[in-house]
């Protein structure tokens, strides 16, 4: 029969926590060489078994509040960079815009005051291409940053979705097997079960037949002596004749 547990279910959630930091997923094999290590003890399968059940469900909640928590920090994320880079697009399509119009003054102006106002006008029209070309680069490449640290934190996300879905199916193989390892638990009981029961019953046998045995000797014991006596009483009497016919063989000569 299976022993009494000597360790405490704290002790045994505690270890599972242990091993989980140390990339080890818990079972009882695990369990039972860590106690080993640690101090020596040892339990019962079936206490390991319902301690790691009970760690089980401890730990998918943990990792469920964990993604949770994930989502709700990526999620604003996501969409204030949204915010941002449609802000950033909207901004400069409007200044686009204003300088587009803005040349276009310059322009009228320049062709209403004649020729020599033209190549003045041209002249400006030059620089702010040259300052609207280098906003163009400068909100291109904030874009490009933006564009990047999405990309990064999409990777992560998706990097933390993988390991979760690895994570879970890690549990249900464990609880597969903890499954597997209750359906071999509990044979196992029965026939434990079954072997005391006809251990049982062989003791009441040798009982029995330790009982019948003793009879018998105490049979033979009484018959033997029986007999015994009745040689001794034959032997008496035999003994008496003798007696008897030495006294008439002593009369008779007289």
């Amino acid at each position: 029969m299976a022993r009494k547990a000597n360790i405490a279910r704290e002790e045994i959630n505690q270890a599972c926590w242990e091993l989980i930091e140390k990339n080890s997923f818990p079972n009882i094999p695990r369990l039972t060489e860590y106690f080993l290590q640690k101090d020596g003890r040892r339990c019962s399968n079936t206490t390991f078994l319902n301690a790691i059940t009970d760690w089980e469900e401890a730990y998918k909640e943990q990792q469920q509040h964990e993604l949770s928590e994930l989502n709700d920090v990526l999620l604003p994320v996501f969409k204030r960079f949204s915010r941002e880079v449609t802000q950033n697009l909207g901004k400069l399509l409007d200044e686009k815009s204003s300088e587009i119009e803005q040349h276009q003054i310059l322009k009228q102006e320049a062709t209403q005051s004649g020729y020599l106002s033209l190549s003045s006008a041209l002249v400006e029209l030059q620089k702010a291409h040259d300052l609207l070309t280098a906003e163009h680069k400068k909100v291109s490449d904030e874009a490009e940053t933006c564009k990047q640290q999405f990309a990064f934190s999409e990777q992560r996300y998706q990097e933390v979705i993988a390991q979760n879905a690895v994570l879970a199916r890690q549990i249900k193989e464990e609880q597969k097997e903890n499954a597997e390892l209750r359906i071999n638990l509990a044979q196992k009981e029965v026939d434990l079960a079954k072997q005391d029961n006809q251990l049982s019953q062989l003791a009441q046998e040798n009982q029995k037949l330790a009982t019948t045995l003793q009879e018998i000797q105490n049979t033979k014991v009484k018959e033997e002596a029986d007999q015994w006596q009745m040689v001794a009483n034959k032997f008496d009497e035999l003994t008496n004749s003798m007696k008897t016919m030495q006294r008439k063989d002593r009369g008779s000569k007289q």
